[in-house]
């Protein structure tokens, strides 16, 4: 079951990885771990080969040349490599990070200058009292309950 499994995985992320890297996105695998995969696949069916081989030239009374205890164990290691690498995540793409020093030269040599600080512009201009000419500064309303 986990032979087939593995091939399955195996056919689908190469063309996957194909895919990906002719859309230039970040693929969840790499093609060594790809053939990682592959050559651990490979491995556990030349071995499973050899012993049914030998399972079949015993006799049906006697022992077993090879027990289910040592088939689920080297079984559980391509398991757990091909459930390392299916659980994995897609990773994000990355984003051009904007030059923030180009941006605020341009606007310098245009004359525009960028408000830089993070605060609201109605803010910093206080509004002068109705009548006696004093400024009071604009606060962001609060909520009383």
């Amino acid at each position: 079951m986990w032979n087939w499994s593995t091939r399955l995985f195996l056919q689908e992320a190469r063309q996957n990885l194909t895919a990906e890297a002719a859309a230039e996105l970040p693929s969840k695998w790499t093609k060594d771990e790809l053939d990682g995969l592959e050559k651990t696949l490979k491995e556990h069916e030349k071995w499973l080969s050899e012993w049914v081989e030998k399972q079949k030239s015993v006799k049906q009374n006697e022992d077993p040349v090879i027990e289910t205890t040592e088939m689920k164990a080297r079984a559980k290691v391509l398991e757990t490599h091909l459930q390392k690498l299916w659980k994995r995540k897609i990773p994000k793409a990355k984003k051009p990070k904007p030059t923030s020093t180009s941006t605020t030269i341009a606007a310098e040599e245009t004359g525009e200058a960028e408000n830089t600080t993070n605060e609201d512009p109605a803010q910093e201009s206080p509004i002068e009292a109705e009548g006696d000419g004093s400024q009071v500064p604009l606060e962001p309303p609060r909520d009383e309950l």
